[in-house]
């Protein structure tokens, strides 16, 4: 008895030591964010790294669901059914079906309401996936442990967003090249290819927008503040041009990995002088398919780019990867986590995706050749105006820059997408920051830089941690 008391009392207090680290760190964190003058600002790694809480069961509930399942694909209604008490937060699947050109599209978000009632002191925080990713890669790690969703739920509430075609339910079977394996648009319905090859090209900011919209104003109530990983990064950005959700947003933005909007691309090149092929801070868009300069050698907009291990091994999968074994190359890294998430991982990008997020608009004329051409062949018995999705394109160039109060960028150390550790004040996010500065001159925009050598996707490398420094950027917000 007097053993286990002692025991007791040392867990106890190995808590409270944990916690009061955790207070200071955070402390720190402030501290930098407050810092008016600084272009960036950098959290060392030993304070990151002492960062995190666990969870109620140690995730456990959770990772035997996917273990269960075939290739980690569990389904998501299941979480409905779980008690919150074993979570530390209320799990809700939702699906939200909307109409855009004509067309019904499933857009699905899991909400996850914290237990904690000091959550409700602060915004939903409204995760969404980039290109290729799910809400698979938000909720659980690569060997099916507590992702960066679970932990930050334990503090706030959280919705994982997942755009049109990204999920399926039980994951798709096909091989990842295979021209069989397309996007889940319609979560209840196969379509046919030729419909898909229609919707490939039609998956445009506005579309996404819409649904997102929809999903956000039905399914939580109060202030949100939007974090949009990688492509995604174009949604938040595009929220303030909504007036419903920019009365909700207040003036604030959270980015993680999210770079700028593309209207910035050709505004950067004219001030520095910069191509985007000599522009080595410039967000790359790994494992995607690589296309000549003329457009009428380009590969066809259908065709969705795949992605594959030489791809991701060129600057996503590095020594903090869960995968990662002594010894392992980069590319043997990128082997395994195709492997490992070659089922329920979309692994494909609409390249409409990324020309509106690159903000290549000379584009604009091969775009709607390419969708007309399509239209034509079928015979269009969906009855997709052309006119409507002329109209749409590129609508991330004319996204409004001013009207923050408050922005913070944040970025890993080793996100070659976003930083330049060698030559910082090259990296995008510099540069993005500062252009919103001259727009916001009384707002707060910082730059903060995770210094572990996290990549792109350090929401899968350190995803305790993260959610902790994270935790303390919302706290910081007013």
């Amino acid at each position: 008895m007097k053993a286990q008391f002692s025991s007791l009392c040392a867990a106890a207090s190995l808590f409270a030591l944990h916690a009061f680290a955790g207070d200071e760190v955070e402390k720190k964190i402030w501290t930098l964010l407050d810092d008016p003058k600084a272009v960036y600002v950098s959290l060392d790694t030993p304070s990151f790294m002492s960062l995190g809480w666990d969870l109620p069961d140690g995730g456990k509930t959770v990772t035997d669901l996917a273990l269960a399942a075939p290739g980690g694909a569990f389904d998501p209604r299941l979480l409905d059914k779980v008690p919150a008490s074993v979570l530390g937060y209320k799990a809700d699947w939702i699906v939200e079906r909307y109409r855009h050109y004509n067309l019904d599209w499933d857009i699905t978000g899991l909400r996850l309401t914290s237990n904690d009632p000091e959550a409700k002191k602060y915004p939903w925080l409204v995760i969404m996936n980039g290109g290729a990713a799910n809400v698979y890669e938000f909720y659980v790690d690569l060997k099916n442990r507590p992702g960066w969703g679970q932990f930050l739920a334990q503090k706030l509430n959280v919705m994982i967003v997942t755009i049109p075609g990204n999920f399926k339910y039980g994951g798709w079977d096909e091989p990842i090249k295979s021209e069989l394996r397309q996007p889940a648009y319609l979560l209840d319905k196969t379509l046919s290819l030729e419909e898909y090859e229609v919707r490939n090209c039609l998956l445009t900011n506005v579309n996404v927008m819409k649904g997102l919209k929809q999903l956000l104003m039905k399914n939580t109530t109060g202030d949100l503040l939007l974090i949009g990983h990688s492509t995604s990064g174009e949604m938040a950005m595009l929220a303030n041009n909504d007036p419903e959700l920019r009365a909700r947003t207040k003036g604030r933005y959270l980015g993680w990995g999210s770079g700028g909007p593309a209207r910035l691309d050709q505004v950067r090149e004219a001030r520095e002088g910069v191509s985007s092929s000599e522009d080595a801070g410039r967000r790359p868009s790994y494992g995607s398919t690589s296309a000549p300069a003329t457009p009428r050698e380009r590969t066809p907009l259908h065709k969705l780019s795949r992605r594959d291990a030489a791809g991701y091994a060129r600057g996503y999968s590095r020594f903090l990867n869960p995968l990662y074994e002594p010894g392992d190359s980069t590319y043997q890294i990128a082997e395994k986590w195709i492997k490992a998430e070659g089922r329920r991982r979309a692994q494909f990008k609409q390249q409409i995706q990324s020309i509106e997020h690159g903000g290549d608009s000379s584009l604009k004329g091969w775009i709607e050749v390419s969708i007309e051409t399509l239209l034509a062949k079928s015979g269009n018995p969906w009855g997709v105006n052309m006119e409507e999705v002329s109209a749409d394109l590129f609508s991330t160039h004319y996204t409004r820059m001013d009207g923050y109060e408050q922005m913070v960028w944040t970025v890993g150390h080793y996100d070659r997408n976003h930083w330049v550790p060698e030559d910082p004040m090259k990296a995008v996010e510099v540069f993005f920051a500062n252009e919103y500065r001259k727009k916001n001159p009384n707002a707060k925009v910082r730059l903060m830089v995770w210094d572990p050598l996290m990549t792109h996707y350090g929401h899968v490398e350190l995803p305790k941690q993260l959610a902790a420094a994270t935790y303390s950027v919302v706290r910081w917000f007013k």
